[in-house]
């Protein structure tokens, strides 16, 4: 999702900064699909069936395509809240994700977040009626000095929210 569509979907205000993947995480899996794409390509020259080499190059145009969605903003830090990416819950959510990604941000304002979990893989927040909602989001490979940044701004604005 580019940083104007974040602004046109969401009632979030303008969009201050964001926070991917470290980006030795990024280049590890680069690396891994570009192997695993060099190896599809190696293998459909010593292919004879048709239906093999057609597979190998299915394989490397996934390969290509998830090289490209690396680096993928996962959360997006706006004036009024954060656009965040959620975990898919169940596989089929997970092959859709891969679709329609841009599906499973949500926004949360500042002042109904209440903190993430230790191993960041979960944020809490209150709901409108008081309840409380537990959103699964995949934030643990996110740099250190950017989750301390995050919780900063959060900590900062959801007091001034009020």
């Amino acid at each position: 999702m580019e940083v104007r569509e974040v602004t046109e979907r969401f009632p979030c205000g303008e969009v201050e900064e964001t926070f991917a993947d470290y980006i030795l995480v990024s280049w590890v899996m680069w690396l891994f699909f570009g192997a695993v794409a060099t190896w599809a390509v190696w293998h459909s020259q010593r292919g004879v069936v048709w239906n093999h080499i057609a597979i190998d190059y299915i394989i490397v145009g996934f390969c290509v395509w998830r090289m490209t969605r690396q680096r993928r903003p996962l959360v997006y830090v706006c004036e009024k809240g954060i656009v965040i990416r959620r975990r898919p819950s169940s596989l089929w959510e997970r092959i859709d994700m891969l679709w329609n990604g841009d599906h499973y941000y949500s926004f949360i304002p500042y002042a109904q977040i209440i903190g993430f979990t230790a191993n960041w893989e979960e944020i809490h927040m209150v709901t409108e009626s008081g309840g409380i909602l537990i959103v699964m989001v995949d934030l643990q490979f996110v740099t250190y000095k950017d989750k301390l940044k995050l919780l900063s701004i959060i900590d900062e604005r959801s007091h001034t929210a009020m």
